[in-house]
């Protein structure tokens, strides 16, 4: 039975939407419960899950357009594991963190300035390397990190399967 569900691939691409907005509810969850203070990169990678999740109930709404909405995701999925991958390189390597994260990607978008907007998610800063509450051993950013490679890696298993049968 679980192998035909695997055989569906709208309702896999379905599978891996909801993944997707229950990662960003969690994580909303947990930094109200524990009273974090979300920095500039943390709100995009919010911003990639959500983009990945788009992609992917789109993909599974619209069969037709599936080529490009599956890459829509893939694109959100490679930005959210940049931006955490960073992040927690950051919080491991203090010294390589400079600055401030700038004004906050929200004023970024409001201005227009797209270049700042994504320096901030990417980059990061120091207020984005400092002062992470672990949850269960791991930081905020390290389970986001988490989060995007075990989706990725679950992503890329069933499109090689899917692949491998047709």
């Amino acid at each position: 039975m679980f192998d035909r569900l695997l055989r569906t691939p709208r309702l896999v691409l379905l599978v891996f939407g909801i993944l997707c907005f229950a990662a960003v509810g969690t994580a909303t969850l947990l930094g109200i419960a524990f009273h974090l203070e979300v920095c500039s990169m943390c709100w995009f990678q919010r911003l990639s899950f959500l983009l990945a999740g788009c992609g992917f109930l789109l993909a599974a709404a619209w069969p037709r357009g599936q080529i490009a909405t599956r890459r829509i995701a893939e694109l959100g999925m490679l930005l959210g594991v940049a931006s955490a991958a960073r992040q927690t390189y950051l919080m491991t390597h203090l010294d390589q963190a400079s600055g401030s994260c700038g004004a906050g990607l929200f004023y970024y978008l409001k201005m227009g300035n797209y270049e700042a907007f994504f320096r901030a998610g990417m980059a990061g800063g120091l207020d984005c390397a400092e002062n992470q509450q672990a949850i269960l051993g791991l930081a905020l950013p390290e389970w986001s990190l988490i989060a995007f490679i075990v989706l990725i890696a679950a992503y890329l298993l069933w499109s090689f399967s899917k692949k491998r049968k047709a």
